[in-house]
């Protein structure tokens, strides 16, 4: 068998990739029996739909939003963001360095305090050395005490590595910076101003983020996509694909699989390309989904937990994104464990812990029945931005690209993104093969 372009995972990227490249001669390989990668959304028998975690469009561009619009037709909403952080037994708005309102005055006042004294200490002062590790760079941005009380558990939580060996390359426009007045006026009142990259997003109204993908594989012809395609080798002395339906003779390759996982595949690569590979970190994500026998058990979308008592980072609502993603007078949640991957983990116990801590977080009643749960397993979920990644990157894409392989989408690029730009990079990757 003989293609142009081969695309190797059916991911947001990959789908995009293919939907650009429109009637070309190309082919798509998943390895699962469908597409959508972690993108996909699963419907259990008693009618929940549980995405692999929450999977919100934050679109920025017109392309984008025009593109989604187009595939989704009526079924997409635009939500403001209701969410909030529970630390000190309360639950204050997010971000935390602007809402520190409703925390236990002693709290607020070290914030605040911190702040001023880096304020005063940086007055006049040179721009922050653009260097920093990501721990440093919090203690310089936001003092001491918003810290101490947020930034720094939380980070030190979903990253699961030390902060100082972490690089602040991921951030872009992650995370708020408000100025002193703004954080004066959120600890002084209720401010219900969001603010944020994600003060608003786009969700389907039915179908969870799997209307999506389904919108965008219903635009690229059946031929052209195999599923349960288990690739062996790439043999690019010959730009030989082996899979288990044979070997696929190419000319480019556009892979958005995991990076280790690619150089894995590939016959024979350079001995600076695996050690590389191997100097590449990230985390994965334990993703425990449940359903709940009482309606409206919260109004948020999601909560943050700073707090090492907590076992979970993040627990988000999906019957607040759309009350069709679980049935009548009844409520549903995502939670993030985040751990890294270095042996499997019990599920079970970790469940066991999970459903505690959400009573004492005041989430569940000791009365609430679970009805349904659902335990996903992301292995690769953020990618770790410590200080070899930059090299160990640069290593292995030069190598790929003198090879015609092009890498694009959080996990083969090896970088921290969202779904718009997995849509955007399958489009530009498309002008690249031309």
């Amino acid at each position: 068998m003989k293609t142009d372009t081969i695309i190797i995972g059916g991911g947001i990227a990959g789908l995009s990739t293919a939907y650009h490249l429109k009637n070309k001669d190309f082919l798509l390989l998943e390895k699962e029996s469908e597409v959508g990668g972690i993108c996909r959304s699963i419907k259990t028998d008693n009618g929940f739909y549980y995405d692999y975690t929450g999977h919100l469009l934050h679109i920025k561009t017109d392309y984008a939003k025009s593109l989604i619009k187009k595939l989704l037709k009526n079924n997409l909403k635009l939500i403001s963001r209701n969410s909030s952080i529970y630390s000190n037994n309360t639950l204050t708005r997010y971000p935390f360095q602007a809402n520190l309102y409703g925390l236990p005055k002693n709290i607020i006042e070290e914030c605040i305090k911190g702040l001023v004294e880096l304020k005063l200490k940086n007055f006049r002062s040179s721009p922050l050395n653009p260097h920093l590790s990501f721990y440093d760079f919090c203690l310089n941005t936001f003092g001491t005490g918003i810290s101490k009380y947020f930034m720094i558990p939380y980070n030190e939580k979903l990253w699961q590595t030390n902060l100082k060996k972490l690089t602040t390359e991921w951030m872009g426009n992650y995370i708020p910076k408000p100025s002193l007045t703004e954080v004066i006026a959120g600890a002084t009142t209720d401010n219900k101003k969001n603010i944020g990259y994600n003060a608003t997003f786009y969700y389907p109204q039915k179908g969870g983020i799997q209307s999506l993908i389904d919108a965008i594989e219903n635009e690229i012809p059946k031929t052209k996509i195999k599923t349960n395609c288990n690739i062996i080798s790439i043999d690019i002395s010959k730009n030989i694909v082996k899979t288990n339906y044979g070997e696929i003779q190419y000319k480019k390759i556009v892979s958005t699989i995991p990076l280790p996982e690619l150089v894995k595949l590939i016959k024979k690569p350079a001995s600076n390309v695996l050690n590389a590979s191997r100097k590449l970190k990230w985390t994965s994500v334990l993703n425990i989904n449940i359903g709940v026998q009482r309606e409206n058990i919260s109004d948020k979308h999601w909560i943050y937990f700073p707090e090492k008592k907590f076992s979970f980072y993040r627990v988000g609502f999906y019957h607040n994104f759309s009350k069709l993603l679980c049935p009548p007078r009844t409520s549903s949640m995502y939670i993030e464990i985040s751990n890294l991957p270095i042996g499997q983990v019990n599920s079970q116990n970790i469940y066991k812990k999970v459903v505690n801590d959400l009573k004492i977080a005041k989430i569940l009643k000791p009365s609430d029945k679970i009805i349904s749960k659902l335990i996903l397993h992301i292995p690769y979920a953020y990618v770790i931005y410590n200080k070899e990644r930059n090299f160990a990157l640069q290593t292995i894409q030069s190598f790929l690209r003198k090879n015609d392989i092009f890498t694009i989408g959080r996990y083969s690029k090896w970088n921290y993104s969202t779904m718009e730009e997995a849509i955007l990079e399958g489009r530009e990757i498309v002008k690249c093969l031309n």
